[in-house]
């Protein structure tokens, strides 16, 4: 079962993550399912093309 699966109200919007093969802070969808924030499975990086699946959310693009 996956993250998505488990969450009940996810909501989807972009902020910025870090990629841990090419160090880099990319924007990317982001998928938020209360106070936990992960990245949308299966999404490549755009610098290096690896998956974002195991980046960590640096910021979230959100109004308060």
């Amino acid at each position: 079962m996956t993250n998505l699966e488990t969450a009940t109200a996810a909501t989807l919007s972009s902020g910025q993550v870090h990629c841990p093969m090419c160090t880099h802070t990319v924007e990317a969808a982001i998928v938020s399912a209360g106070k936990r924030m992960f990245v949308k499975s299966g999404q490549p990086c755009p610098r290096c093309g690896s998956l974002l699946d195991a980046a960590y959310v640096l910021h979230y693009d959100r109004a308060a």
